[in-house]
């Protein structure tokens, strides 16, 4: 018994190490064919790249007319050594790209179009030893040819995108303009507005990323992931918008007060639906190109609260103490809302700022009608030949354009000298003084001149007062060189406008009494100054504190700039 057991030890050595070696050989066997295997997909994942690329640059399509992308990424196939057989395949897809959920690029397949190409290249190979015992123990058949595949979706690079913006140069809040402005923002909302100074200090400070707004505001509107153009043509409740800004803004800007609003989201609940779209021109071509920027969480909010109110097409009267005088009563409407951001492409840019394709933003259009009892700066005057006529209130209206700019040309030779050129116009006034019809001063799009405005009668002489003033006007044509990529901050240019001021200040301080009496000429003079020194002290209250918060600086206006320029060769996508 003993003497056997060497002899059963070196046989059951022997099985081990024949079964050792033959686990060595099936191991080798795999690694060599699962190498012969790695190398030819990569060679078919070169030649699917290839044709894919040479489709899109030789404008290849899936239609009748047109160079054939079927046949350009054949030619390609061919020369890398992939020539199709029955082997050999190659299937060509004409479509276009979209950007869906997670910012993922999707082809979706479509022969009408050709803005990318997708090839799926595939090839059939004979089954190795290893992988056929490989499939006999996985399905105890044995498949003699493996089939591998490849596929590559290219395009033409997105044409060249500029984006420009427009923001008001408000840059503090203090006690004073809190309280106007929850006066300001609660008429135009039809609601009442109670902020605190430090949540309109934070809605100055925060920043809302444009792109993460989108997304977020998409599932409460019930829009698809990545299909921008739709919810910005879309209505939307201006509270449901607020308070998507609200969980955004929180988000972006962790160490400031946005608690404003959430708060603002309740109060605007009732004021109706806007359309994102009128505030922001996007001609992207539905892609999320460009959307990651910031906009300033208060302008934002001021834009849709006036996009809002000029939906209900009707003047507003705003609170006695907005312009912090007596004896005046105030009405405004927004004639046209502000569009502060827009993005498009610099070469479909023309000389006509509303041109569909144009890259445009303005501020607000507004008009403001103020009612100024004269009746305690003339009632002592009456002197025998001079009477006062009663009910001495005169109208003051002002007419003020959007300031704006758009995109006259650009240069993307090189990255070094890519420039955009653009036309600025500052926010145009026009002053009418005197006797104002209020319904054509609102309605109508161009309103009629004031009528002049009987205040004083000298020896039977009716004495009036009226003035309609020119269009007081200021532009620019400003080119930013090398301006920041899209992803970068803008470019920020200023365009001052104190000559405007000037010629409006100039306007209400120099009025005159007509026609003119000689036995009188001081004292209507001296009446004449101080009716001008009345409409001189209501300018700064509407520049400083109606105008401005509203978004709109009639001294001067900042623009900034991004341009991303593109190669011309197409480029793999997926």
């Amino acid at each position: 018994m003993a003497s056997r057991f060497p002899a059963r030890q070196r046989g059951a050595i022997g099985l081990i190490a024949a079964l050792t070696l033959g686990m060595a050989l099936l191991f080798v066997l795999m690694v060599v064919d699962t190498g012969r295997l790695f190398l030819e997909q990569r060679k078919l994942q070169r030649v699917a790249d290839m044709a894919a690329l040479e489709a899109v640059n030789g404008k290849g399509t899936c239609l009748a007319t047109g160079p054939s992308a079927q046949a350009l990424a054949t030619q390609a196939a061919t020369r890398n050594d992939h020539a199709p057989g029955p082997d050999r395949s190659l299937q060509v897809e004409c479509g276009s790209l979209q950007t869906g959920a997670a910012s993922l690029r999707v082809f979706t397949a479509d022969a009408s179009k050709a803005d990318a190409v997708r090839v799926t290249a595939g090839i059939t190979l004979q089954t190795s030893i290893a992988a056929g015992i490989r499939s006999l123990v996985a399905s105890a058949t044995f498949d003699p040819s493996t089939r591998l595949s490849a596929q590559a979706t290219a395009a033409q690079p997105g044409p060249p995108l500029a984006r420009l913006n427009i923001r008001s140069t408000l840059l503090n809040i203090d006690s004073s303009r809190s309280a106007q402005l929850n006066a300001l923002m609660g008429t135009l909302l039809g609601s009442q507005v109670n902020l605190s100074l430090a949540q309109w200090q934070g809605l100055l400070q925060a920043d809302v990323n444009l792109l993460n707004y989108l997304d977020a505001l998409a599932i409460k509107a019930q829009v698809s992931a990545g299909n921008y153009t739709e919810l910005l043509g879309k209505t939307v409740n201006v509270g449901e918008a607020l308070a998507v800004m609200a969980t955004v803004a929180a988000q972006n800007n962790p160490l400031v007060d946005v608690s404003g609003l959430t708060q603002l989201s309740v109060q605007a609940q009732n004021a109706g639906g806007i359309v994102l779209g009128d505030l922001l021109d996007i001609h992207n071509g539905g892609s999320s190109a460009g959307l990651d920027a910031k906009l300033q969480a208060l302008q934002l909010v001021q834009g849709m609260v006036q996009l809002a109110n000029s939906a209900h097409g009707a003047e507003v009267s705003l609170p006695v103490n907005l312009l912090g005088l007596a004896n005046i009563s105030t009405r405004v409407k927004i004639i046209e809302p502000p569009q502060f951001s827009a993005l498009g492409n610099p070469a479909k840019a023309t000389a006509n700022p509303k041109d569909p394709e144009q890259i445009y933003v303005r501020t607000a259009q507004t008009r403001i009608l103020i009612k100024v009892d004269l009746g305690p700066l003339l009632g002592g005057i009456n002197l025998g030949i001079i009477q006062v006529l009663p009910d001495p209130s005169l109208d003051l209206g002002l007419e003020v354009a959007s300031a704006s700019s758009h995109v006259t040309g650009y240069n993307c030779a090189s990255a070094a000298s890519k420039s955009l050129t653009v036309h600025n116009e500052a926010a145009a006034v026009k002053v009418l003084i005197g006797t104002i019809d209020s319904n054509n001063f609102f309605s109508a799009v161009k309103p009629v001149d004031a009528a002049p405005l009987v205040l004083l009668r000298v020896l039977g002489i009716n004495i009036g007062l009226g003035t309609n003033s020119p269009v007081f006007s200021q532009s620019e044509t400003f080119t930013y060189l090398k301006p920041p990529e899209l992803e970068q901050d803008s470019a920020n240019h200023l365009l001052s406008s104190t000559n405007i001021v000037a010629s409006v200040r100039n306007t209400l301080q120099s009025v005159e009494l007509t026609p003119k009496v000689a036995l009188v000429s001081l004292l209507l003079n001296t009446v004449s100054g101080l009716i001008g020194g009345l409409l001189g002290a209501l300018l700064d209250p509407i520049i400083n504190n109606l105008l401005m918060l509203l978004g709109i600086d009639l001294n001067q206006v900042v623009i900034g700039a991004n341009l991303s320029c593109h190669s011309g060769r197409a480029q793999l996508m997926i």
